[in-house]
């Protein structure tokens, strides 16, 4: 897969946040993938990440990622962006650095690195 491919997908997994749709997303992983939302615990494989990503759209809806920064080398995609969304009723944004490793088209890791501070203040 080249470089852009797997920012292709990587740009369709996050388009698709939006719409809020867990099977949708679940389309985009590997059977076997990991998810490691910063310093939280990873989801390893698709019935635990089913239940982390709804989890997480339940608890942050109206999720928007606007990416600023990208670096791919066909198999890794690295990307930095602000994540905008609603927590606690309130209008959030956090910047977000990430790692994605794509294999044949689906993402086979997704770790993320984000300030907790909004999900811990009162």
């Amino acid at each position: 897969m080249v470089a852009a491919e797997a920012e292709q997908v990587v740009d369709r997994f996050l388009a698709a946040w939006e719409r809020a749709d867990v099977e949708e997303l679940l389309a985009f992983f590997a059977d076997d993938a990991v998810w490691q939302p910063g310093p939280m615990k990873a989801a390893v494989g698709k019935h635990a990440l089913r239940e982390a990503l709804a989890e997480w759209l339940h608890g942050t809806p109206g999720v928007r990622a606007q990416v600023h920064h990208t670096v791919s080398d066909g198999a890794m995609v690295m990307h930095e962006r602000t994540d905008h969304f609603t927590f606690r009723s309130k209008a959030t944004a956090t910047p977000v650095a990430a790692a994605f490793e794509i294999d044949n088209g689906k993402i086979k890791a997704w770790r993320e690195y984000f300030d907790m501070s909004p999900f811990i203040s009162s």
